[in-house]
């Protein structure tokens, strides 16, 4: 018999059922009762912080490490269920990774083997951002990916963090500075919405509830989602590129929110200030980048300052090159991304690795 310890319905209901484990196979979600019942085999799978806030004193965040190692002492193979991957996470790990621990992220961490082995990329954010928008083809219908712009690139850079001040400042210093939709700016606020002075709302969007960041809730054309999860229309379609300035910056780890997924559901050429091997990371994952059409070697470049420098002067280049030479010949390339991207059940492709393995513990 296999017995599954869960404690999340959302286990019960969508993860569980896509591992189509063999019978007999029992879920239980009383850890007494798991680790006291004989099994042939144990699993546990746990999403215990998943869409936890970011306070340390979440009740999510306590006695954490100590759940994973009683879940590694009782099981044969234990999944940790998580949306989000910052540096904290080596902390945690630390203290509790086993080597019968899996932990299922959207994103991968670097010059690890031993940690990345161990980690099975869950793309949540490509999961919801895509959802919105495929019930939403008419949204997507109006994007004008091949045509020119009368601006070059987007930098819509959110909160400030170090890599996005970067940017701005490369922005207001470089010659094409007109060549620019910039919007950025604003500390961090934990009653009002931190951008308010600047931020560029789409037509469509309306909040649903107080707006302090951009993952709070709104509704777009009737559709719940985080503000952040909403595509500029109007900006991309007067734009021909994209900035990338990922939620995190970190040379660690690479993490993929909703802000890579919107330039490839717009199908855009984007160029990606976040941590070094980002687009490694996203091409093993079966995506495309635009090595060749631009210099991508930046992305191998461990120090930010030089990796930044590297990718603005591509920036630049693209700035200075008609688009008309450019935009036909990305289509191929952004199409893959496309359809890579929205025809993914991303749950799937995660449940996929994770029963791959399970299979490793049966005799």
């Amino acid at each position: 018999m296999i017995l599954v310890y869960s404690d999340s319905e959302n286990l019960d209901l969508e993860w569980i059922p896509k591992l189509n484990l063999p019978p007999p196979c029992r879920v239980v979600h009383s850890f007494l009762e798991y680790r006291d019942t004989p099994a042939d085999y144990k699993i546990g799978m746990t999403t215990h912080r998943l869409h936890c806030t970011y306070d340390e004193n979440c009740p999510a965040y306590q006695g954490f490490e100590e759940k994973i190692i009683a879940l590694s002492d009782a099981s044969d193979i234990v999944f940790t269920i998580e949306s989000e991957l910052h540096n904290y996470h080596w902390t945690m790990w630390d203290q509790c990774h086993r080597d019968n621990v899996y932990w299922v992220l959207p994103g991968a961490v670097n010059d690890r083997e031993d940690m990345n082995s161990h980690i099975i990329y869950w793309g949540d954010w490509f999961k919801t951002t895509t959802i919105l928008y495929r019930a939403l083809p008419e949204i997507v219908a109006k994007f004008m990916p091949f045509q020119p712009k009368p601006k070059s690139f987007d930098a819509l850079l959110g909160c400030p963090k170090p890599h996005r001040d970067f940017v701005a400042n490369a922005i207001k210093q470089s010659e094409f500075q007109d060549q620019f939709v910039l919007s950025y700016g604003g500390a961090w606020k934990d009653t009002e919405f931190y951008a308010k002075d600047y931020f560029i709302w789409e037509p469509g969007c309306e909040p649903v509830v107080n707006i302090v960041g951009t993952a709070d809730e709104v509704r777009y054309y009737g559709q719940h989602c985080h503000l952040s999860q909403v595509i500029p229309l109007e900006v991309f379609n007067s734009t021909a590129y994209s900035i990338i300035a990922e939620t995190d910056h970190d040379n660690t780890l690479s993490f993929y929110s909703e802000k890579t997924a919107k330039p490839m559901i717009a199908r855009r050429l984007f160029v990606a200030f976040t941590g070094y091997k980002f687009l490694h990371n996203l091409r093993r994952l079966g995506f495309r980048t635009f090595d060749g059409i631009i210099d991508e070697s930046y992305d191998l470049i461990a120090d930010d300052q030089e990796r930044y420098r590297a990718a603005f002067a591509q920036v630049e280049r693209l700035c200075a090159t008609s688009q008309s030479e450019i935009l036909p010949v990305i289509a191929d390339t952004v199409e893959h991304n496309y359809q890579l991207l929205m025809n993914t059940d991303w749950t799937q492709f995660a449940a996929n690795h994770v029963r791959a393995q399970i299979q490793t513990i049966f005799k």
